[in-house]
């Protein structure tokens, strides 16, 4: 079950890997792009997390997901992976 969770995670960290070594490459890169980029990832992590839920659910049932709801929020949470 643990792994379940886990591949979904490990996209979302390979796109922002890919994203943080584009920008180390081409650090003339628009903040439009890196925040198209990045809304692209959030959808990504919030379309995961539905399919990935065992019953259907939206983002406004489940309170963890807010901040994926709520662009505003994404920079007051903070999340350590290790």
């Amino acid at each position: 079950m643990q792994n379940d969770i886990n591949f979904p995670m490990i996209a979302i960290v390979n796109d922002l890997d890919a994203l943080i070594t584009e920008i180390d490459q081409n650090p003339q890169l628009s903040s439009w792009v890196v925040r198209l980029v990045l809304k692209s990832i959030k959808d990504k992590a919030r379309n995961m997390v539905i399919e990935t839920a065992p019953t259907p659910v939206s983002t406004n049932q489940v309170p963890h997901l807010e901040a994926l709801s709520n662009s505003s929020a994404m920079g007051t949470r903070v999340m350590v992976l290790k």
